[in-house]
This record gives structure tokens, sequence and C-alpha cells, in this order.
């Protein structure tokens, strides 16, 4: 397995199929129409506030992404940007310790590019908690959606 940043186009190439896997298992709200706004993280990335990782096999087929938003965080704006997670994926059959080296990564990567603080978040049916607070990470917010039409 091999562990790198990728531009939105080529990680958009491979990850189309897998998007689906992954809101079919975390999706709450399955019946909404799941639409990334590939344009809009090109024009992030442009101005360097998009990141993309990827995990592929030796094969190069993509088993796992994250994706980041990289910017300074309206409440502490003058602090440093922060490494806000969007979303993460490790394909079931190549999860065994991949998603704790995707984790590892996923820091370095923030250290490289100056961020001062990762925001990363689970869903409740699929709780990382163990895996995060074991590797340093606070627990800081409880999230809650509503449908409201």
């Amino acid at each position: 397995m091999t562990f790198q940043e990728e531009t939105v186009d080529k990680w958009w190439a491979d990850a189309k199929p897998l998007i689906y896997d992954h809101w079919q298992e975390l999706g709450l709200d399955t019946d909404l129409k799941g639409d990334i706004a590939v344009d809009l993280l090109r024009q992030l990335e442009k101005a360097g506030k998009w990141v993309t990782l990827t995990v592929r096999t030796d094969a190069g087929e993509l088993a796992g992404y994250a994706v980041a938003l990289l910017n300074q965080h309206l409440h502490y704006f003058s602090s440093g940007p922060m490494f806000l997670v969007d979303m993460y994926y490790i394909r079931p059959q190549y999860r065994r310790g991949t998603g704790l080296q995707m984790l590892k990564f996923m820091e370095e990567v923030a250290r490289r590019y100056g961020a001062i603080k990762i925001y990363l978040s689970c869903k409740v049916h699929k709780d990382h908690t163990k895996l995060f607070t074991a590797l340093g990470y606070r627990l800081s917010d409880y999230a809650f959606t509503k449908r409201i039409g």
C-alpha cells in the first residue's frame, strides 16, 4: 500500500465508484442526492485550500481516501490554518490497519501544510472514538442533524 497526496482530478477518476459505497455504508439520508461539487474542489485545490490524500494498492487500485479543507477557522482566525477533514473512507477489504496508517499520514501532511489543528469526525453508527482517542484526539463536539424539508 502507498499513501500519497493527489490532485482532485486523479482522485475523482477512481473515486466515483467508491463514493456510492461510502455513502451507502455511512449515510443517514441516502434518499438525498449524493452530489460531489468537483468543480468547487478544483477551485479550492488551485487556491491551496483543498487536500486530497489517497491510499492505493501496489497495483494502483484506490483502496481509500481522506479529503480536507485547509483553512483558517472562523473562531480562531489568526491562530493559523486548520485541517478540516471533510470525509474519509477505506474499502472494507483493506481496513485492517490501513485507517490507522491513513490517519498518521494525514497528520504528517497537515503538519507539512502548517496546520495547527485537525478537525475529524465519525458517524455514530461507525464509531471510531477509541482509535481517535488512542492517537491523541479529544472529543470536542456532538453534531446533530434534522431534516426540515
